[in-house]
Formats: structure tokens, C-alpha cells, sequence
């Protein structure tokens, strides 16, 4: 079931039962009133006719004889027949029907529905069945019958609610076309949204939402562009992101490989051709001479080894945990910048944490100092790692000449920093100014087997 059939229906049912509760329950108490009070005033006049003739046929001896009892013409009932609401009878004292005002019958067509008498049964319930004895010459001749009938009251009541309840229904019928053609109307930009929805899930990241007239459908349409603006930005910057990175990872394999060639192969050739002066050798001072060679030319082979393991990952980190690897690293990053001051400060335990917050920690702070290097022309550093027992705080500042934010940067540097603190649901803030920058990192303490 749609919105708009489900809001026209709880609609329709609330006006049908105001229609029904409010106008239907008043018009039947109004009803029966009506009646109530229509035959009470005519059972009363009736009955004062009636007592009338019963003194004057009592005083009257006469004119009440067995044959006008039998022959039911004592009161002659037939002439009270246009009272409608009320039914007199004549019984002789041996209760035989005698005589009555009611002769004709109605039809069914005259007739209202069952349900509506229904309704109207306890119209007479306050008007009882009056009886009133007929005396001759001392002894009871027979006796008057009267008896509320509502049926007539009943029936020009129903023909007049008849019209109400026909522009009852024509009011329904047209309040509910009414009400589902305006909730169309007003449920219309619902269309469009959908539409968007469906234009974003398929890949258009251009759609956006016109505003709407209604607030709330107004709101949805700017958090909808507010998101679709994210989404696509944030598609293109992974794009460019995940560029950035092939790049970065050929230019990688490019210096391995030429570091490679040129050191590691110049090296191996050195070392060939020692030992072929070795294996050459007429003399023991020239095999010591080529030996010392190929043991110089190791020790150079071992260090450009373990700067390329370096660069592919600390060796440290494994060996020694995270605090001896972050001082081998600022340490040997200081050598290299001995005019920048670095003061750093670890603080808690680092060892249960799983390896994936250790390696983004280090990467971290390895990426910033290169940053500074590169960019910030500092002169002093200041970092700091603090454990809580729920999060990890890393503060990187600088009082370097600091950047632009809004420009985006041709590298991946805090692009890829961002990534990593967000693939750990942490956040990264960054504040920039020309008198330096400072980098707040704050991640969960994932334990070991935790993830």
C-alpha cells in the first residue's frame, strides 16, 4: 500500500467516523426525541378524548347495549384512524378485539429499514400501554387499549434523514476525492526524490534535488545535495587517491629496482671480481687485500639492504615494539636535519596493541616529519603518544610557515593519513596557520585479535 493510499485512507476513516460518531449518534438521540415527544403530546389528547367518551357512554347506560358492544361501534374507532402515533383497540369483556383505529396497513416501500428501527426500538420504553375500563350499568362492558406506535413518526423521520444521509455520503465521496487528489499534490516531490535515489544508486553523482515548498521535504532536499556533493567528492578523491598511490607504488618498485642495479649489482660485480683476483692470487698480501675488499664491499651491500627493509617496513617495530622504532626513526630522521629540534614524548604501553594501530602510528608520524622536511621550514618539532585505556592521542606541531588547506596537495601525504585514521575509526584533525601546523590524531585502542 502506497503512502498517498495509506494517508487518504486513515483520513477517510477518521471523517467517516466523525460523520458517523458525531453527525449519525445526533441525529438518532435528535430523532427519537422528536418522536418521544410527538407521541407523548398525542397520547395525551387522545386519551382525554377518550376519557371524555367513557363518562358520557358510563353516564349513558343506555347507549352501551351488547349489540353495540359485539358490533364494536361504541366508540367507533374508525374515526380516530389519522391519529398515527398511537393504536387504540377495543376489547369486550371477554377480551375479543372489537374494534381499532388502525385498519390500513403500510407497504414496504413506506417502510425504513430494519436496522434504523432497530435503532428506534427503545422509543416507547418511557410510554407505556394505557388501559381504561368500560363500565355499564356496573359491570365492565369491555375496555380501551391504547398503545404507542411509533411506526408512522418513524417512518417520516427516516424519509427526512433519508436526505441527510444521502449528502452525507456525497460530502464523503467528494472530501475524499478531494483529499486524495491535494495529498497527491503535496506528496509529489516524493516522485523526484525517488527519482534522485535512483539516478545516485545507478551512478549519476551530478543529480541533485530541487528546493521544495514544504519545510521538512525542503530539509530533505538539502541534506540529499549536502550528500550527493560528499559522495562525489569523496569518489573523486579516492579516484585520485588510489592514482596517486599506483603512482607512488611504480616510482617505489622504479628506485628498488635502480637501487638494485646500480648498488646491489655494482657491488655484486666488485665482489666478483675479488674473488676472481682471490682465486688469481700468487700471494697471500693480495688475497688479504681482495678479502678486505669483498668485506668492505658486504658491510656497504648490508646497509643499503636494510635501508630498503626500512622503507618497506621497520625493522624495529617487530624486534623492539613500537617506543625503540619511533626513536630510531626520529633519531636517524634528525641526523639527516640537524637543524630542526625534535622533542618527543611517549607515554603508556604500546605492546598488546594490534599491529595495524602500531604500523599506523609509526607511518603516521613518519609521513609528517617527511611533510615538515619537505615543506614546513621548522625549526622545532613537538610530538607526543599518549595510551588511554579507550583511545590512543598522537599530537604532531610544528612552527613551520604552515599551508593552504583549501588547496588540494599534488601528493597523497595527509590524503593517505586521513585513510588510514579513518580505516581505523579514528579522526584527524588538522590546524594551519602561518605560524605553524598541528596534526590531532585519535584512534581506538584495538588490542591484539580485537579487530
Amino acid at each position: 500500500m502506497t503512502l498517498k493510499i495509506r494517508i487518504n485512507l486513515i483520513v477517510s476513516i477518521l471523517l467517516f467516523l466523525t460523520l458517523i460518531v458525531g453527525g449519525g449518534i445526533f441525529t438518532i438521540k435528535n430523532a427519537r426525541g422528536n418522536i418521544q415527544a410527538e407521541i407523548a403530546s398525542t397520547a395525551i389528547l387522545a386519551l382525554h378524548m377518550l376519557d371524555s367518551e367513557i363518562l358520557s357512554y358510563s353516564l349513558s347506560s343506555g347507549r352501551i347495549s351488547p349489540a353495540n358492544v359485539s358490533s364494536g361501534s361504541v366508540f367507533q374507532l374508525n374515526r380516530l384512524m389519522d391519529i398515527r402515533h398511537l393504536k387504540i383497540d377495543f376489547y369486550d369483556a371477554r377480551g375479543q378485539l372489537r374494534d381499532s383505529n388502525k385498519k390500513k396497513t403500510r407497504t414496504k416501500a413506506d417502510e425504513p429499514p430494519k436496522w434504523f428501527e432497530a435503532m428506534m426500538d427503545n422509543v416507547t420504553d418511557e410510554m407505556p400501554i394505557t388501559k381504561r375500563k368500560v363500565y355499564s350499568k356496573g359491570h365492565i362492558v369491555g375496555e380501551l387499549v391504547v398503545t404507542p406506535d411509533p411506526s408512522s413518526e418513524i417512518a417520516e423521520t427516516w424519509e427526512e434523514i433519508k436526505g441527510q444521509l444521502l449528502f452525507i455520503g456525497l460530502f464523503f465521496i467528494v472530501v475524499n476525492i478531494l483529499i486524495y487528489y491535494f495529498v497527491g499534490r503535496a506528496l509529489h516531490p516524493i516522485d523526484s526524490i525517488l527519482k534522485a535515489l535512483t539516478d545516485l544508486e545507478s551512478g549519476n553523482l551530478m543529480t541533485r534535488l530541487p528546493r521544495f515548498n514544504l519545510p521538512e521535504l525542503s530539509r530533505i532536499s538539502d541534506k540529499f545535495n549536502v550528500m550527493a556533493n560528499t559522495l562525489e567528492e569523496s569518489i573523486a578523491d579516492n579516484q585520485n587517491l588510489t592514482q596517486q598511490l599506483i603512482q607512488v607504488q611504480e616510482d617505489e618498485r622504479k628506485n628498488l629496482a635502480r637501487e638494485l642495479h646500480d648498488e646491489i649489482g655494482q657491488h655484486l660485480t666488485a665482489i666478483h671480481i675479488d674473488a676472481s683476483a682471490i682465486l688469481k692470487a700468487k700471494t697471500i698480501e693480495v688475497s688479504k687485500q681482495s678479502a678486505s675488499a669483498i668485506d668492505q664491499v658486504a658491510r656497504q651491500m648490508m646497509d643499503i639492504v636494510h635501508n630498503i627493509l626500512q622503507r618497506l617496513r621497520p625493522s624495529g617495530l617487530d624486534q623492539f615494539g613500537l617506543e625503540i622504532a619511533l626513536q630510531e626513526l626520529i633519531n636517524a630522521w634528525q641526523q639527516r636535519h640537524k637543524g630542526i629540534l625534535v622533542k618527543y614524548d611517549v607515554r603508556g604501553v604500546f605492546n598488546d596493541l594490534d599491529e595495524s594501530i602500531l604500523i599506523t602510528i609509526y607511518r603516521l608520524i613518519q609521513e609528517c616529519l617527511t611533510n615538515i622536511s619537505r615543506h614546513a621550514q621548522a625549526k622545532n618539532i613537538q610530538i607526543y603518544l599518549i595510551k588511554y585505556p579507550e583511545t590512543i592521542e598522537l599530537s604532531i606541531e610544528d612552527d613551520g610557515n604552515g599551508f593552504d588547506q583549501t588547496v588540494k596537495p599534488d601528493g597523497f601525504g595527509l590524503a593517505g593519513m586521513r585513510e588510514r585514521v579513518e580505516a581505523l575509526v579514528g579522526k584527524l584533525d588538522i590546524k594551519t596557520s602561518p605560524e605553524g601546523t598541528k596534526i590531532s590524531i585519535e584512534m581506538p585502542c584495538l588490542t591484539r585479535g580485537e579487530k
